[in-house]
Protein backbone atom coordinates (compact mmCIF):
# COMPACT_ATOMS: atom_id res chain seq x y z
CA UNK A 1 0.00 0.00 0.00
CA UNK A 2 1.35 3.16 -1.11
CA UNK A 3 1.74 6.20 1.92
CA UNK A 4 -0.52 8.08 -0.57
CA UNK A 5 -3.36 5.07 0.16
CA UNK A 6 -2.19 5.53 3.72
CA UNK A 7 -2.94 9.05 3.95
CA UNK A 8 -6.12 8.94 2.01
CA UNK A 9 -7.65 6.35 4.35
CA UNK A 10 -7.05 8.27 7.53
CA UNK A 11 -8.35 11.16 5.84
CA UNK A 12 -11.47 9.12 4.55
CA UNK A 13 -11.59 7.84 8.19
CA UNK A 14 -11.74 11.43 9.60
CA UNK A 15 -14.22 12.45 7.60
CA UNK A 16 -16.40 9.10 8.41
CA UNK A 17 -15.73 9.73 11.86
CA UNK A 18 -16.80 13.50 11.84
CA UNK A 19 -19.60 13.04 9.83
CA UNK A 20 -20.93 10.47 12.31
CA UNK A 21 -19.80 12.24 16.02
CA UNK A 22 -18.92 16.13 14.56
CA UNK A 23 -22.29 17.15 15.30
CA UNK A 24 -22.45 15.75 18.95
CA UNK A 25 -19.22 17.07 19.46
CA UNK A 26 -20.31 20.96 18.18
CA UNK A 27 -23.44 20.51 20.73
CA UNK A 28 -21.23 19.55 23.48
CA UNK A 29 -18.70 21.92 22.97
CA UNK A 30 -21.90 24.70 22.47
CA UNK A 31 -23.20 23.44 25.59
CA UNK A 32 -19.85 23.72 27.53
CA UNK A 33 -19.97 27.48 26.40
CA UNK A 34 -23.33 28.01 27.35
CA UNK A 35 -22.98 26.76 30.52
CA UNK A 36 -20.01 28.56 30.98
CA UNK A 37 -21.11 31.74 29.79
CA UNK A 38 -24.25 31.47 32.10
CA UNK A 39 -22.06 30.81 35.61
CA UNK A 40 -20.00 33.94 34.48
CA UNK A 41 -23.41 36.00 34.47
CA UNK A 42 -24.89 34.78 37.19
CA UNK A 43 -21.99 35.75 39.37
CA UNK A 44 -21.47 38.75 37.71
CA UNK A 45 -25.48 39.03 38.81
CA UNK A 46 -25.10 37.67 42.21
CA UNK A 47 -22.60 40.41 42.80
CA UNK A 48 -24.11 43.44 41.24
CA UNK A 49 -27.34 42.20 43.93
CA UNK A 50 -24.81 42.05 46.90
CA UNK A 51 -23.27 45.36 45.79
CA UNK A 52 -26.50 46.94 45.24
CA UNK A 53 -28.54 45.76 48.79
CA UNK A 54 -24.79 47.06 50.52
CA UNK A 55 -25.40 50.28 49.42
CA UNK A 56 -29.22 49.94 50.35
CA UNK A 57 -28.81 48.52 53.49
CA UNK A 58 -26.14 51.58 54.31
CA UNK A 59 -28.94 53.71 53.21
CA UNK A 60 -31.30 52.03 55.80
CA UNK A 61 -28.97 52.66 58.55
CA UNK A 62 -28.57 56.10 58.20
CA UNK A 63 -32.36 56.69 57.55
CA UNK A 64 -32.77 54.79 60.74
CA UNK A 65 -30.42 56.93 62.93
CA UNK A 66 -31.53 60.36 61.67
CA UNK A 67 -35.61 59.38 62.27
CA UNK A 68 -36.26 59.10 58.75
CA UNK A 69 -36.89 55.36 57.85
CA UNK A 70 -40.51 56.14 56.94
CA UNK A 71 -39.31 57.91 53.93
CA UNK A 72 -37.41 54.23 52.90
CA UNK A 73 -39.91 51.70 54.53
CA UNK A 74 -41.06 50.67 51.22
CA UNK A 75 -36.79 50.09 49.43
CA UNK A 76 -36.80 47.92 53.10
CA UNK A 77 -39.93 45.71 52.29
CA UNK A 78 -38.67 45.47 48.80
CA UNK A 79 -35.37 43.73 50.01
CA UNK A 80 -36.93 41.20 51.95
CA UNK A 81 -39.02 39.89 48.75
CA UNK A 82 -36.03 40.72 46.37
CA UNK A 83 -32.91 38.81 48.76
CA UNK A 84 -34.92 36.87 51.52
CA UNK A 85 -31.84 34.74 52.02
CA UNK A 86 -29.48 38.32 52.40
CA UNK A 87 -28.16 38.76 55.92
CA UNK A 88 -29.09 42.63 54.76
CA UNK A 89 -33.11 41.24 54.81
CA UNK A 90 -32.62 40.09 57.96
CA UNK A 91 -30.96 43.61 59.26
CA UNK A 92 -33.52 45.39 57.61
CA UNK A 93 -36.31 43.28 58.76
CA UNK A 94 -34.99 44.09 62.52
CA UNK A 95 -35.38 47.54 61.07
CA UNK A 96 -38.47 47.60 60.27
CA UNK A 97 -39.83 45.33 63.00
CA UNK A 98 -38.41 48.37 65.21
CA UNK A 99 -40.20 51.40 62.79
CA UNK A 100 -43.67 49.44 63.33
CA UNK A 101 -43.73 49.19 67.25
CA UNK A 102 -42.32 52.45 67.58
CA UNK A 103 -45.41 53.48 65.59
CA UNK A 104 -47.28 51.18 67.49
CA UNK A 105 -48.25 48.96 64.84
CA UNK A 106 -48.04 46.01 67.33
CA UNK A 107 -49.18 43.32 64.29
CA UNK A 108 -46.70 44.42 61.91
CA UNK A 109 -43.84 44.55 64.39
CA UNK A 110 -44.57 40.91 65.16
CA UNK A 111 -44.87 39.37 61.57
CA UNK A 112 -41.56 40.86 60.90
CA UNK A 113 -39.39 39.60 63.65
CA UNK A 114 -41.26 36.08 62.85
CA UNK A 115 -40.66 36.51 59.28
CA UNK A 116 -36.92 36.14 60.32
CA UNK A 117 -37.63 33.20 62.55
CA UNK A 118 -38.67 31.58 59.36
CA UNK A 119 -36.91 32.63 56.79
CA UNK A 120 -33.20 31.46 56.09
CA UNK A 121 -31.36 34.13 57.74
CA UNK A 122 -28.30 33.20 59.92
CA UNK A 123 -28.72 31.87 63.70
CA UNK A 124 -27.26 35.32 65.54
CA UNK A 125 -29.90 37.37 63.76
CA UNK A 126 -32.86 34.38 64.67
CA UNK A 127 -31.89 34.28 67.90
CA UNK A 128 -31.66 38.77 68.23
CA UNK A 129 -35.19 38.36 66.92
CA UNK A 130 -36.47 35.77 68.79
CA UNK A 131 -35.03 38.01 72.12
CA UNK A 132 -36.89 40.93 70.40
CA UNK A 133 -40.06 39.28 69.86
CA UNK A 134 -40.41 37.87 73.98
CA UNK A 135 -39.85 41.63 74.89
CA UNK A 136 -42.55 42.10 72.21
CA UNK A 137 -44.63 39.61 74.09
CA UNK A 138 -43.69 40.54 77.37
CA UNK A 139 -44.53 44.43 76.76
CA UNK A 140 -48.00 42.96 75.60
CA UNK A 141 -48.70 40.60 78.72
CA UNK A 142 -48.62 37.72 76.95
CA UNK A 143 -46.63 36.26 79.18
CA UNK A 144 -46.58 32.45 77.79
CA UNK A 145 -45.53 33.23 74.82
CA UNK A 146 -42.63 34.85 75.68
CA UNK A 147 -41.57 32.06 77.96
CA UNK A 148 -42.00 30.12 74.85
CA UNK A 149 -39.99 32.19 73.02
CA UNK A 150 -36.99 32.42 75.72
CA UNK A 151 -37.28 28.98 76.22
CA UNK A 152 -36.80 27.74 72.85
CA UNK A 153 -34.22 30.34 72.72
CA UNK A 154 -32.30 29.25 75.66
CA UNK A 155 -32.75 25.43 74.34
CA UNK A 156 -30.02 26.77 71.14
CA UNK A 157 -26.18 27.23 71.60
CA UNK A 158 -26.14 30.58 72.25
CA UNK A 159 -22.85 32.83 72.72
CA UNK A 160 -22.16 34.00 76.26
CA UNK A 161 -22.89 37.70 75.44
CA UNK A 162 -26.15 36.62 74.43
CA UNK A 163 -27.09 34.44 77.21
CA UNK A 164 -26.40 37.68 79.16
CA UNK A 165 -29.50 39.17 77.27
CA UNK A 166 -31.54 35.86 77.27
CA UNK A 167 -31.51 36.45 81.02
CA UNK A 168 -32.26 39.71 81.59
CA UNK A 169 -35.16 38.87 79.35
CA UNK A 170 -36.43 36.05 81.66
CA UNK A 171 -35.81 38.32 84.64
CA UNK A 172 -38.11 40.99 83.31
CA UNK A 173 -40.36 38.46 82.25
CA UNK A 174 -40.42 37.59 85.40
CA UNK A 175 -40.53 40.65 87.23
CA UNK A 176 -43.33 41.59 85.06
CA UNK A 177 -45.14 38.43 86.36
CA UNK A 178 -44.21 39.56 90.04
CA UNK A 179 -42.43 36.70 90.48
CA UNK A 180 -39.30 38.05 92.57
CA UNK A 181 -37.53 35.13 93.20
CA UNK A 182 -36.97 33.77 89.57
CA UNK A 183 -36.45 37.55 88.44
CA UNK A 184 -33.94 37.58 91.74
CA UNK A 185 -31.77 34.62 90.38
CA UNK A 186 -32.24 35.63 86.51
CA UNK A 187 -30.51 39.45 87.42
CA UNK A 188 -27.89 37.21 89.25
CA UNK A 189 -27.10 35.15 86.32
CA UNK A 190 -26.40 37.91 83.89
CA UNK A 191 -24.74 39.88 86.93
CA UNK A 192 -22.11 36.96 87.01
CA UNK A 193 -21.68 36.58 83.69
CA UNK A 194 -18.80 38.80 82.44
CA UNK A 195 -19.06 38.28 78.70
CA UNK A 196 -22.66 40.47 78.83
CA UNK A 197 -21.87 44.44 78.48
CA UNK A 198 -21.03 46.18 81.62
CA UNK A 199 -24.20 48.59 80.78
CA UNK A 200 -26.43 45.44 81.35
CA UNK A 201 -24.69 44.11 84.25
CA UNK A 202 -25.42 47.44 85.90
CA UNK A 203 -28.68 47.52 85.20
CA UNK A 204 -29.36 44.15 86.23
CA UNK A 205 -27.53 44.96 89.42
CA UNK A 206 -30.11 48.16 90.32
CA UNK A 207 -32.89 45.85 89.69
CA UNK A 208 -31.52 43.46 91.89
CA UNK A 209 -30.77 46.01 94.52
CA UNK A 210 -34.37 47.68 93.76
CA UNK A 211 -35.72 43.84 94.49
CA UNK A 212 -34.17 43.20 97.66
CA UNK A 213 -35.26 46.23 99.60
Amino acid sequence: MSRYDSEQEQIDAIKAWWAKNGTMLLSGILIVAIAFAGWRYWQSYQQTQAANASALYEVLEMTNSNGTFGEVAREARKLLQDQPASPYAGGAALMLAQFHWEKAETDDAIDMLQWILDSKQSVQIKQVAALRLARVQTELKEYAAAQNTLNELAAQSIEPTQQANVDYALAMLALAQQENATALEAFKRVIDNQAGSADLRNLAQLLMDDLAQ
